[in-house]
Order: structure tokens, then C-alpha cells, then sequence
């Protein structure tokens, strides 16, 4: 089922010069422009009372997701059976907003893509999104929670403030993760005329891979 851009109640974005993309790689990935298959659900891959992450390598450094399953629902395992699957791999972050998100996971790369099903993992009212959240796009149509393969990354104060409509992946709030995280960000622009621009040089999710943690 295709999904849109991040769908919510806008907040306005300041606009932005895009900085430097120092620490930022211009090469790009073998798995880049193949295309992903498409399934009917997730299988089973995470093991019960066992603690994991996803280490997606980006072209600016790693982000470190360390899955909330107990906030997520059906949300880490979806994503880490797609991450086995090397789904994100040679992807690109579509989407970079100042202050705001960077989005991607997206297999056409423009904000329509997704696995070819949803899952729904929806967070309880009272959560607050916090910087290094890293939460699932999805179309103002679906439910809340509802979850495909594109995901966004709380990059700045104003994506803090987004409700808790948008289902939780995990969180990468180790001080590597918010490096990578700060440095995507710089890339944001508004050349394309609107908040929602590409970033200013592509960024490719090299890999992604489920690593298990201590329990």
C-alpha cells in the first residue's frame, strides 16, 4: 500500500540555508537504485525478552536505533524483519525539514513507497516525542500507528511537538546517533520552494542491520 509524506497538523519550519556537508559521503552505495520487493507481512524475527537495535549506515555516520518494543507494538519487529531483508538498503533520506524531521525508508524516494503492507502500533496519548525518536510516516488517512517502511527521525524542537499519532520505532539518543542526526539536518533547504525539499546533497542509508543487545 503506497504511503505519503508525513501527513500532521503543520508546524511551520524556519527556513534555512543548507550548511556544510562536511562528514557527509558523495559515494554511492551498491545496493542504490534496486528495486525492493513488495510482501504480503512481516515474519517473525525478534526473539522474546531479547533487547535490539538497527544500525543503519548512513552517508553521514551511523544512527543507532534501540527498538521500544513495548511502546512500538508490532512496529521493531516489522521493521527489523524489512531491515533483514536488506529493504533500507541503498535507500536515501527523501526528506529533511530544519528544526523539524529527517524522513526516510521510502523504496521510491519520493514519499509514496512502501513494503506492500501496514502494521499499526499506536502510542499511548500521553507520549511525547523527544530528539532522536525515531517514529513511522504515514497518510492522513491511516489510523493512528499505522506503520509501513518510511520512517522519520526527531531532528529539532518543533518535531518534538508533532502528537503522538505517528507510531514509535525506537530511539537514537546515543551521542553518535545525534551527530549523524545534527549533521543530516544541516542539509536542509528550501530550494525547492516549500519546508518539504529534498536535503541539498543525497543521503543513502548504506546498510541497516538488526543487532541483538543484552537482554
Amino acid at each position: 500500500m503506497p504511503l505519503g509524506a508525513l501527513l500532521a497538523t503543520v508546524i511551520a519550519a524556519s527556513p534555512v540555508q543548507a550548511q556544510s556537508a562536511a562528514g557527509c559521503s558523495s559515494s554511492k552505495p551498491a545496493a542504490a537504485g534496486k528495486s525492493k520487493p513488495s510482501y504480503k507481512k512481516a515474519g517473525t524475527v525478534l526473539a522474546k525478552n531479547q533487547r535490539y537495535a538497527i544500525v543503519m549506515n548512513t552517508s553521514c555516520g551511523a544512527i543507532r536505533i534501540v527498538l521500544d518494543r513495548k511502546l512500538g507494538g508490532p512496529i521493531p519487529n516489522s521493521i527489523a524483519f524489512l531491515a533483514k531483508k536488506h529493504f533500507f538498503d541503498g535507500l536515501t533520506f527523501h526528506r529533511v525539514v530544519a528544526g523539524f524531521v529527517l524522513q526516510g525508508g521510502d523504496p521510491r524516494g519520493d514519499g509514496t513507497g512502501g513494503p506492500g503492507y501496514q502494521v499499526v502500533g499506536k502510542l499511548p496519548s500521553s507520549y511525547h516525542y523527544k530528539l532522536g525518536d525515531v517514529a513511522m510516516a504515514k497518510t492522513q488517512a491511516d489510523p493512528s500507528g499505522a506503520a509501513g517502511s518510511q520512517f522519520f527521525v526527531i531532528s529539532g524542537p518543533e518535531g518534538a511537538q508533532l502528537p503522538p499519532d505517528y507510531g514509535l520505532l525506537g530511539h537514537a539518543a546515543d551521542a553518535k546517533s545525534l551527530a549523524t542526526i545534527k549533521r543530516i539536518a544541516a542539509l536542509a533547504t528550501t530550494a525547492c520552494g516549500s519546508s518539504d525539499c529534498p536535503p541539498s546533497k543525497k543521503v543513502w542509508i548504506v546498510t541497516a542491520k538488526l543487532v541483538p543487545l543484552g537482554t
